[in-house]
């Protein structure tokens, strides 16, 4: 064992040390549990007897794979020594012979059952410690973030208040991120979460953490948090474990790469991997996309930025239902269209998360106790907007795979064309174009806008001047700093008059479950070194789709297509999405519906973290 110096953060001391060539985090418990162990300083592995009084050979041989196969904390050097908990009677506890030499082989110098006398009714958790002067300090290991995806990294410790980490990786610039072993926690029913690694998009308040937004003068002003987002209390609350936040595009905004300022942007793993990762929530698609040792990635969407890193990086994305999740603690940009998302590499995991986190307190029940008709919308305007003949055929093939599977042909729907037949007497014979071409600029600008009017006047009363603003978001305020209440009041009406008439005409929302494919986004090489033209847009681009219906958007990994990348000089290949959209309340019917899809189809219903998203190799189409 190499130990380094310990630290102090929040008053808690942790100790870095590392074991053969792994970096480790030992942390000081809240209270204190204590081993018989008298030493200086020991490894220790904590494994649970439930009830047994004999230890043999062949179950230690069967806790210890499971503990090699489940955890990437826990090694065998942690069998130093060994405390064994739940035996149903210690002082008669037996450990037969070829149960000590197998300890013994693996370098196991003591052993002891856990005593109660010393700790009260504290049990330690299974796993990996390391024992300091008799108190166990939780080991946790320390993974370099690679991929520049983390702002840092905490230790969600008790789930009470988080440390912040500040800790570098092991290879500059990186910084550590430190995860908890997978053998502590196991699911209940009251923690169906338990033990599941999540990261969180900077954009949600963590106590004890200051939020950046990705910008020094904001991240510079405020003092750290009192109190957690209420959507991630909720996750902290199932028990999963936060393990750090991840950076945006700043103030949750558009920027590429090459225009983020303050704070450098991820690294998008996939392809050559001098994509753009795409934003805002950049970060947690980043990490999901790269990261195995990471569960689940929170981000936010206001006009895509949930939905768009999800479809660069290569992982399913999910924008629950408009309300489905608290919002207190969340940085608002336009609360009429703001929600958490998250990021996954696996649609059952993904589904199972949902459903934990907010599915299973919906009113609206399940898929099956609705016997409404399945329909299926190919929106003609938005794909005719896709201008890469590859993407459009992988659109058309999962459009004909859902057909399949559901023996259900699609409705090609052009809605300006649908407009101009069925107009709602508001439009007052305007075309679609007309009568919404500032809607959805004006309300979601207007609102971003002001929602930082406190920061701007808190931050000229401390400093005597005004703070920096990355060159796209200082032009996105300065045209939104333009716009009227007024503007903005008639922008939402319409935004109201757009959303029923939608619900009406095309999701027919009475009678039938009714699925849109949306394309998501032209996919064709962005390099970190490009800039992008100025985001103003007009009408309904498909982003704006599900914020305005404020219905569910789940995001669907369906390929890849080729590129010559200037990077490598080599044939790369850039990862495609696909969303199906919904009408409110049907989040776990998308999952369903995808997820039998899929399966249907013979498509993968996980993909891998790294450079290909179905493998090295291996390309989907």
């Amino acid at each position: 064992m190499r130990a380094i110096s310990p630290q102090k953060t929040n008053g808690n001391e942790l100790r870095i040390f590392a074991e053969r060539g792994t970096r480790f985090l030992a942390v000081q418990p809240a209270k204190p549990l204590y081993a018989q162990y008298s030493g200086p300083s020991s490894y220790a592995t904590v494994i649970p007897l439930n009830g047994h009084t004999t230890v043999t050979r062949d179950w230690l041989c069967r806790e210890l794979d499971r503990y090699r196969s489940t955890d990437d904390v826990f090694c065998d050097a942690f069998l130093t020594g060994v405390i064994l908990t739940g035996a149903s009677d210690p002082p008669g506890l037996t450990i037969l012979p070829d149960a000590w030499q197998l300890l013994e082989s693996l370098g196991n110098r003591w052993t002891e059952p856990f005593r109660f006398e010393d700790n009260g009714e504290d049990i330690p958790k299974p796993g990996p410690y390391i024992a300091f002067e008799r108190v166990l300090f939780e080991v946790f290991r320390l993974y370099d973030d690679t991929q520049g995806a983390f702002m840092n990294g905490v230790v969600y410790h008790h789930q009470k208040r988080a440390l912040e980490l500040g800790v570098g990786g092991e290879h500059a610039p990186s910084i550590a991120v430190a995860v908890p072993s997978r053998l502590r926690d196991a699911a209940t029913p009251s923690q169906p979460l338990a033990g599941l690694r999540v990261a969180v998009k900077d954009v949600f308040q963590i106590r004890g953490v200051r939020t950046s937004l990705c910008n020094r003068a904001y991240h510079k002003l405020y003092p750290p948090a009192k109190e957690t987002a209420a959507c991630i209390k909720l996750l902290t609350q199932a028990g999963a474990n936060v393990v750090g936040l991840t950076k945006l595009a700043s103030f949750a905004a558009t920027e590429e790469p090459i225009e983020c300022v303050d704070f450098q942007a991820p690294w998008n793993p996939r392809a050559d991997g001098y994509q753009s990762p795409a934003g805002s929530s950049s970060g947690s698609g980043a990490a999901i996309a790269a990261y195995p040792w990471l569960d689940i990635a929170i981000g936010s969407d206001t006009s895509g930025s949930g939905r768009r890193p999800g479809h660069w990086n290569g992982c399913f994305a999910m924008r629950p239902s408009h309300g489905a999740l608290p919002v207190e603690g969340y940085i608002p940009s336009f609360r009429r269209f703001d929600v958490p998302v998250f990021y996954g590499r696996d649609i059952e995991a993904c589904k199972d998360f949902a459903h934990h986190w907010y599915g299973k307190d919906s009113s609206i029940p399940g898929l099956g106790t609705r016997r409404l008709p399945l329909s299926i919308v190919y929106p003609s305007d938005y794909v005719r907007a896709i201008r890469n003949g590859a993407q459009v055929e992988l659109i058309e093939k999962f459009t004909s795979d859902l057909e399949a599977s559901f023996g259900v042909e699609r409705r090609t729907v052009s809605f300006d064309a649908l407009w101009d037949t069925s107009p709602p007497a508001e439009a007052n014979s305007q075309s679609l174009q007309e009568y919404m071409k500032y809607a959805c600029r004006n309300s979601f600008f207007h609102d971003d806008y002001h929602n930082f009017d406190q920061f701007r006047e808190d931050y000229f009363k401390r400093y005597a001047k005004t703070p920096y603003i990355s060159p796209p978001v200082h032009r996105q305020w300065e045209r939104s700093a333009a716009i009227t209440s007024d503007e903005r009041d008639e922008a939402v009406a319409r935004l109201e008059v757009y959303r029923n008439w939608f619900s009406q005409e095309v999701m027919r929302a009475n009678t039938h479950l009714t699925i849109v494919v949306i394309p998501i986004e032209e996919i064709a090489p962005r390099y970190r070194d490009d800039a992008t033209s100025d985001f103003w847009p007009t009408g309904v681009p498909m982003l704006f789709l599900s914020p305005v219906l404020g219905g569910p958007e789940l995001t669907v990994p369906i390929g890849e297509v080729p590129f010559d990348s200037k990077v490598t000089r080599e044939r790369e290949y850039l990862p495609v999405g696909i969303s199906l959209l919904a009408m409110p309340g049907w989040d776990m019917e998308l999952f369903e519906l995808a997820q039998k899809c899929l399966g249907n189809s013979g498509r993968a219903t996980e993909v891998y973290a790294g450079k290909r998203m179905f493998g090295e190799g291996v390309a989907r189409d």
